[in-house]
Parts: C-alpha cells; sequence; structure tokens
C-alpha cells in the first residue's frame, strides 16, 4: 500500500509512554489504522483553501502576449472531534481489586477495542460512504431487501482526503491525555440509580476527517451477498468504481470480508488446477492492483437500500 503517514504510525510516533495503548485502540479497527494523516493547522480546527476556478499557463507564439494565470479559492475548515469518555469505580471495589490506578488499567484495553471499533463504523458510514452518496458517486449492485453491504473506494490526498489529528494534544509523550477525576479524591456519583463514593478517570484524543474533493471517494452500494440471489458487484463495476475515485497509488478498496469472499468467484471462475494440485487459492488481496483491506465494522448485511433515480 502507498499511503503514508498513516494513523497507526503517527500515533505509536507520539505515544512512546503509550504504545499498549494504542495497539488496543487498533486492534479490531484495521481501517482506522491505516487512515493517512496530517496535522490540523489550528489545534481542533483545520483551516484550508478549497480551489474553486484554476487559470493555467498556455502556449503562446515567440515574443507573444503572456496570458494571465493563477487559482481562486474560498477558505473552508473542518472541526475535530474529541475521541473520549469517563470511568468511574466504587471505593469498596477499587480496594479489592488492589487500588483505583490497577482498576482502570484492567478495563483500558476492551474498552480502547471497542472505541477503536465504534470510531471505524462512524468514519465508514458517517463520513466516508455519507460524503460518496451526498455527491451521487455511487453505483448499484441491485440489491432490494434491505439487507446490503457497501463498497467503498478512496483515493487519499493530502489537503484533500485526508484523516486529522491534532499534533497540540500529542504531548509528553501520550496520544491520550488521561487525568483522574476531582484531582484523584473521593466523590460522589449515581449508579444505577444509587449514590456510590468512589473514583474516577477521564480520557480524551483527538480525530477528524477531511473530505474535501468528491472526485476522489465513490462506492458501489446495495450489494446483497446473503439472498438467495446474490447481488454482487460485476467486474465492469468494480472496475468503474475505481474510475470514479480516480484510482492511483494510494487508492484503497474497503469492503466488508464477507463481501470479498464473494468476488473469490472472479477469481475462480479463472483458475486451472493440475492434478497434482492440492491447494486451491481463490484469495483476491487486491484488484486490478488496487490493495483491498477488509472489516468487520461494517454493518454485516443490513444496510437499507440507496434509491437510484
Amino acid at each position: 500500500m502507498a499511503v503514508n503517514n498513516i494513523y497507526r504510525d503517527i500515533a505509536l510516533a507520539n505515544a512512546t509512554t503509550q504504545t499498549e495503548l494504542v495497539d488496543n485502540l487498533l486492534e479490531e479497527a484495521p481501517i482506522l489504522a491505516q487512515i493517512p494523516m496530517q496535522p490540523s493547522t489550528h489545534g481542533f480546527q483545520n483551516v484550508f483553501e478549497e480551489i474553486t476556478n484554476v487559470a493555467g499557463a498556455g502556449l503562446i507564439d515567440i515574443d507573444g502576449e503572456l496570458p494571465s494565470i493563477g487559482s481562486d479559492g474560498k477558505l473552508n475548515q473542518t472541526d475535530l472531534s474529541i475521541l473520549g469518555g469517563t470511568m468511574f469505580v466504587g471505593e469498596d471495589k477499587a480496594q479489592k481489586m488492589g487500588g483505583k490506578e490497577r482498576y482502570f488499567a484492567s478495563k483500558l484495553p476492551s474498552i480502547l477495542s471497542k472505541t477503536g471499533m465504534d470510531v471505524e463504523l462512524s468514519i465508514l458510514y458517517n463520513n466516508i460512504r455519507a460524503y460518496a452518496l451526498e455527491n451521487d458517486k455511487k453505483i448499484n449492485a441491485g440489491g432490494s431487501s434491505d439487507t446490503n453491504y457497501s463498497i467503498l473506494a478512496v483515493t487519499w490526498k493530502t489537503g484533500e482526503i485526508t484523516g486529522l489529528y491534532d499534533p497540540t494534544g500529542y504531548g509528553n509523550g501520550k496520544v491520550f491525555d488521561m487525568k483522574p477525576v476531582n484531582g484523584g479524591t473521593l466523590y460522589e456519583a449515581t449508579i444505577d440509580g444509587k449514590k456510590v463514593l468512589g473514583y474516577g478517570m477521564r480520557i480524551k484524543s483527538t480525530i477528524g476527517m477531511q473530505l474535501a474533493n468528491p472526485r476522489y471517494v465513490s462506492s458501489i452500494v446495495n450489494v446483497d451477498v446473503d439472498s438467495a440471489t446474490q447481488k454482487i458487484p460485476t467486474e465492469a463495476q468494480l472496475d468503474e468504481l475505481l474510475l470514479d475515485c480516480r484510482a492511483g497509488a494510494n487508492t484503497v478498496l474497503y469492503m466488508h470480508p464477507r463481501v470479498l469472499t464473494a468476488l473469490y468467484t472472479y477469481k475462480g471462475d479463472q483458475l486451472q488446477m493440475m492434478g497434482s494440485d492440492t491447494d486451491l487459492n481463490r484469495v483476491i488481496a487486491s484488484w486490478n492492483g488496487t490493495p483491498i483491506v477488509t472489516s468487520y465494522n461494517f454493518l454485516a448485511g443490513t444496510e437499507a437500500d440507496v434509491s437510484f433515480a
């Protein structure tokens, strides 16, 4: 894969004291781990210029009049989101677990793993897929029973299609800013309707998605691989999907593993085996050179039908 400055590398480079926490976050979020990132310009906001018109240089005769060149644009802003939450443990439970610090440390791996999965789901559906549909970059695979999947294609472009992080928030070798609530002393909280004395911990980080050029994001929707009459994309549709996002060295295809399994048929139909062959390998890792990354954080056959006029 040609994309650089991916989230995992950025996070690990900055989280010199929290590498285990980063691994926990990305353990079940393979797409989030590989999203290219760039620092925001102003902390929680990233200000950028969206080019609206360009006048390029032209060929002229010798000593001819030079044309005016330049570009017009407008300033836009992408806001980053806070990735965080709070934990609480009752005084007695903390004591039985060896102290509040040990209790919170024991809970973080599973919490961060689930957090990574939720963040990836949000990026896939609330950012990438929504952006493709908003800009009519969609191809219809033909499913019509609200039991669908999607395939997303993204060509990552610095300054246009990219993940964002706040570099000022990655201080002291930490991606996650962790602070005890109430200074680490006892306070009263309402848990299941009861007032309980205990300790709290809050954790914060930042992440954002900048989608500023619809030419580089496309989708195939209404993919139905679970019904008796499957509706999977044709080879021509997959080729069109890549054309729709101007596929190049920084393009990646994203899909649920079950969708990729359904696409194995295109390789299986081309296989020729000899009598001595013992391995039937139908695995597909890329489509015409574009890498495929799968994630179980895609909705598993529960997407509603997308309408086409």
